[in-house]
């Protein structure tokens, strides 16, 4: 296992960043969760769930918790596969936020690791545009 980080920039605030990964409405955009199904306490020790739809239709509920929460620079919460996650906000004079997720995951992975971020910020960024 090896400390991987996956650093992207969003066209947002760092505040609305927060929001997009910590409101349940925001967070069944970017997942994507069937609405009404996002239940998150946002809180170190806390919990979220979420119900998402596969390609086949089959209804798949996904838990994590919340290890650490730091409003609005830094989350370090668990995915699906019980991978540990930690997620750093950092405002740009720009406007814009610098997004880093960093794992500790087998190096064979930091490809598809990669892969599956660019796919989550796609998502978080078309929630953000709709917040504007």
């Amino acid at each position: 296992m090896s400390e991987f980080t996956v650093t992207r920039t969003l066209n947002a605030s760092r505040e609305r960043v927060w929001q997009a990964l910590t409101q349940p409405s925001h967070f069944e955009g970017w997942l994507p969760a069937k609405p009404g199904t996002a239940m998150l306490d946002v809180r170190t020790g806390g919990s979220w769930q979420a119900t998402v739809i596969s390609a086949e239709g089959e209804e798949i509920a996904l838990t994590g918790r919340y290890d650490e929460v730091s409003e609005p620079d830094r989350l370090v919460m668990t995915v699906p596969g019980d991978v540990v996650t930690a997620i750093t906000l950092t405002s740009a004079p720009d406007g814009t936020t610098q997004i880093a997720y960093t794992f500790d995951v087998d190096e064979s992975m930091h490809a598809m690791v990669a892969e599956s971020v660019d796919d989550v910020l796609g998502r978080v960024s078309k929630v953000l545009a709709g917040t504007a």
